[in-house]
């Protein structure tokens, strides 16, 4: 991946101080499960650990984990739907560690987040997944006609799953813009052109 828009160190602050060490013991539990050894745990979960019941809401309500959809597709519908929502913080994570273990190449992660899934650069179920995100996001809903299109390459357990990632992301997405959560060092941000 390129080198251009990534963040060297934080640029601004979060509108609610996240959470320094020492952390409180029932986040420093929570961190303990979510982190790597040896790593500091991301800043949106510190920012959360500030609300424990706002934590464990969202750690509830995570698609972590292995799931009906392959790492390819499901990186493609979150990589999609936080560049849709000017989600920064999350897309700069998610191009960093899982855009070349899917297999994204630089051309397919600018795609992502200026094209359109008919631009060429796509197959035709990874078209239909971003033709969904866009929908879902822009339209709230999916007509007769783009939920065939859904179907026909994907089944019942992966339309859920995508549904699902677009509403997660999405989510994701308002949390950080609310409380303008900066990129973590090292990361990307969405393309401009």
């Amino acid at each position: 991946m390129a080198d251009a828009g990534v963040h060297l160190r934080r640029i601004h602050m979060a509108r609610i101080e996240l959470l320094t060490k020492p952390y409180p013991p029932e986040f420093a539990a929570v961190a303990e499960k979510i982190t790597a050894p040896g790593a500091e745990p991301l800043a949106l979960f510190t920012l959360l650990g500030k609300s424990m019941r706002a934590l464990e809401k969202f750690m509830g309500g995570s698609m972590a984990g292995r799931g009906p959809l392959g790492m390819r597709d499901k990186e493609i519908v979150i990589d999609r739907t936080v560049a849709k929502c000017g989600n920064s913080y999350e897309w700069g994570l998610h191009i960093k560690h899982f855009a070349a273990k899917a297999e994204l190449t630089d051309a397919q992660v600018k795609s992502l987040a200026l094209g359109h899934g008919d631009d060429g650069s796509w197959n035709t179920a990874e078209a239909t997944l971003i033709a969904t995100v866009d929908a879902l996001l822009a339209n709230k809903k999916l007509s007769d006609a783009e939920y065939a299109r859904l179907s026909a390459s994907f089944d019942e357990s992966q339309r859920f799953e995508i549904v699902q990632l677009v509403g997660f992301y999405h989510s994701v997405s308002l949390l950080c813009g609310a409380f303008a959560l900066p990129n973590e060092a090292g990361t990307a941000t969405i393309p401009t052109a």
